[in-house]
């Protein structure tokens, strides 16, 4: 009998199935979770007390969403711009396709554009594979110099590939490590040419589907290619799915989709320091610290995908300019393993919090349009070529409360409403049809102060504009770290 009441004891303390969310995810109070309401709470004022360019911020734990907060001007009705957590992406998709035999780490990437590859290729760029793509050692001149100049010149070429392929080898491929978008680039197009459709048709098949995940929206250069470095759009919610999945071993309900081999060098904390071989990873950024480990995406403007696997928490910040220390202040509201006491209360608080935090703030009082107004309004401005990406500006005043801004953005027209009262009027008008706006207000008779926000396209510009006769002198500053303080004169076309 004894016998009998120790093994229905131990049937009963067997672990349940690991939960996977389907269309939604489930949801628990923070406290249920062992994690402090009021310290959450305190983290969403920080975001307004100090005016952070946050968006989003996600917390699950235990697969239970506890908190999914959006700032005003983002809503969470689009999908997001993750920056270079693509990069992250991207690598996943190569996992899958080299557990799916479509591509292995040491073929050669030069095999893979034949029409395209330099004829006069150095030997060592000959030797250069699909690993070394992945783990950011490709040897390339690119991720040297500071400001990922190699990225921009890509960008404004015509054919992105060709140029990533000409750039010169600075050392042989596998001996040294540097951050090179462009051969991200090279990496998704490979992985594309390999599975004779695009990446983010792979992506869809291989690994959102099979997650639940239908809403990606990615761009591509002018070959059709997807960025895969960089401009893959999903919502934050979809986005922890990716972290979850690495939190279970690549497996989704059953489903074994990154091969766990993958996962578990995806997730290795590097041995070796940046610029050594094997420093870079395989763009998951793992590391250790005093609080535990932590992997995930990072990218520019405050995009943040983070997995605790000792908390098994996932968290996802989505931002446009400085987020400041917001998922450091998730970390620090764990306060256990086991269930806080219920703090019906604090609860309540939080929430009051995320749906205040939604809303825009109150208009600010506006003044009468100076009489420069009138002679600029309509009138286009041309620039040179610049780091800031705006070929044109046009400023048109229609009234007190309310102008229209009209930008030529490499080389695309977009046209926003721009509140002279303080508050962003965010219409989807913005690159790939995702939400944008903009507030300005004259800060003198001949000057103007443009914040051109892209919201779901991350770029967030501060534009200070100074009207002098047929041209326009403006310092820009560009909020999510695209680009430094810059001065740019216009031309009245």
């Amino acid at each position: 009998m004894r016998t009998l009441a120790i093994s229905i004891l131990c049937a009963g303390l067997q672990a349940q199935p690991a939960y996977f969310p389907s269309a939604h995810w489930r949801t628990a109070t923070p406290e249920s979770q062992g994690i402090d309401s009021t310290a959450l709470a305190a983290a969403l004022d920080q975001v307004t007390q100090k005016h952070l360019g946050v968006h989003s911020l996600l917390v699950i734990r235990h697969g239970y969403l506890i908190a999914d907060a959006y700032f005003f001007p983002y809503s969470g009705s689009a999908p997001h711009d993750l920056a270079s957590v693509t990069k992250t992406l991207t690598s996943t998709l190569t996992g899958i396709a080299v557990g799916r035999g479509v591509l292995k780490l040491d073929d050669k990437v030069l095999g893979f554009f034949p029409g395209q590859a330099p004829a006069d290729a150095a030997a060592a760029k000959q030797r250069l594979t699909i690993g070394d793509l992945v783990r950011m050692e490709s040897g390339l001149d690119c991720g040297y110099a500071p400001g990922e100049q190699e990225l921009e010149q890509m960008k404004r070429s015509p054919d992105w590939v060709r140029f990533a392929l000409a750039l010169p080898m600075k050392y042989d491929p596998g001996t040294h490590s540097a951050y090179c978008s462009p051969g991200y680039h090279l990496l998704g197009s490979a992985l594309a040419g390999a599975a004779h459709e695009t990446e983010r048709d792979f992506a869809m098949k291989e690994l959102f589907e099979p997650l639940g995940v239908t809403n990606v929206l990615w761009a591509t250069d002018p070959q059709g290619r997807n960025h895969g470095w960089g401009d893959s759009h999903l919502f934050p919610l979809d986005v922890a799915r990716l972290g979850y999945l690495y939190l279970h071993d690549g497996a989704w309900n059953g489903r074994q989709i990154v091969p766990r081999d993958w996962v578990a060098r995806s997730i290795a904390v590097p041995s070796t320091p940046r610029g050594e071989p094997g420093g870079m990873g395989y763009e998951w950024n793992a590391s250790n610290g005093a609080n535990g480990g932590q992997y995930g995406g990072t990218g520019r403007g405050g995009q943040s995908l983070i997995v605790w696997p000792d908390l098994d928490m996932v968290v996802v910040s989505m931002g446009g300019g400085n987020t400041g220390d917001i998922v450091q202040s998730v970390r620090q509201a764990v306060k256990s393993d086991a269930p806080l006491p219920a703090d019906p209360a604090a609860v309540r608080h939080l929430q009051a919090q995320i749906a205040a935090v939604a809303h825009a703030p109150s208009p600010t009082p506006t003044a009468a349009l100076p009489p420069l107004a009138q002679s600029i309004s309509g009138a286009v401005y041309e620039f040179p070529v610049n780091p800031s990406r705006l070929d044109s500006l046009s400023l048109t005043f229609q009234n007190a409360t309310e102008a229209r801004v009209a930008i030529k953005y490499y080389g695309e027209p977009f046209t926003f409403p721009v509140g002279l009262d303080g508050i962003y009027r965010v219409i989807n008008t913005g690159p790939m049809g995702l939400p944008g706006g903009a507030q300005g207000k004259w800060t003198s008779d001949r000057e103007f102060l443009l914040d051109l926000n892209f919201v779901a396209n991350i770029n967030h510009y501060i534009l200070a504009i100074v009207f002098q006769g047929d041209h326009i002198e403006v310092t820009a500053d560009e909020a999510s770290g695209l680009i430094r303080r810059g001065h740019l004169t216009g031309t009245r076309k």
